[in-house]
């Protein structure tokens, strides 16, 4: 089966294609939407300004759709994947949602309307385990942003150690978060993954936007 997985560069994205991948699947293409709204519902948007090295850092093909409108959000999605069918003769698609139905009933819905199945390998997880299993699989990735308490702007634009995933499991406990951040509390970048031929590298800057929000602007990026 011929899949197109919706691919963010965070890490429920990667580490849906890794499932999808482990499990036989073959995925041509992935399909990253660009979404000019920083506040949109559907699609992630912190770190999109390496969104062109997507397919240099995965080793499969990867094509960026800008989406300038918010209220065309979904049929931007929907048209892409009608034509993307035809040229990748794709069977489904694959999405790393985890808790939103937000997102899972309209990924569902345009791939429905695309004449596709949707796969969401990651739906209902354990968010700790799933955290846990990300470092134990050799995923590597980084804060690009935040807005909870618990969080430091030195969190922002390293990679996610063991050691700074336990202390923010203690804040999720503490603040009745998510331990994966299903609740907005962060949005993170893949820098690497078991999967992948080569590795990001990149520099920026953190830019503090009250006591608890802050964000990581990315200056340069490379694949290595």
């Amino acid at each position: 089966m011929r899949v197109c997985c919706l691919f963010s560069g965070g890490k429920d994205s990667a580490f849906a294609l890794h499932r999808m991948l482990l499990s036989g699947f073959e995925v041509p293409v992935l399909l990253t939407i660009r979404s000019d709204d920083p506040d949109s519902w559907l699609y992630h948007t912190p770190g999109m300004e390496v969104s062109h090295l997507f397919e240099e850092l995965t080793g499969i093909p990867t094509e960026v759709v800008r989406s300038k409108a918010p209220e065309k959000e979904e049929e931007i999605l929907l048209d892409s994947l009608r034509d993307m069918k035809e040229r990748y003769e794709l069977d489904a698609i694959c999405s790393g949602a985890l808790l939103s139905d937000y997102q899972r009933m309209r990924f569902s819905q345009a791939a429905m309307g695309a004449g596709l199945v949707s796969y969401t390998p990651l739906w209902r997880k354990n968010g700790k385990s799933y955290m846990e299993e990300l470092i134990r699989f050799g995923f590597s990735f980084m804060l690009v942003s935040y807005s909870s308490p618990g969080f430091e702007p030195v969190d922002l634009g390293c990679e996610v150690t063991e050691e700074m995933m336990n202390r923010f499991f203690k804040t999720a406990d503490r603040w009745g978060a998510h331990p994966a951040f299903e609740g907005g509390e962060a949005e993170t970048l893949v820098l690497g993954g078991p999967c992948f031929p080569g590795k990001l590298k990149v520099e920026g800057k953190v830019v503090e936007k009250g006591q608890y929000s802050a964000r990581f602007l990315i200056d340069s990026a490379e694949v290595v």
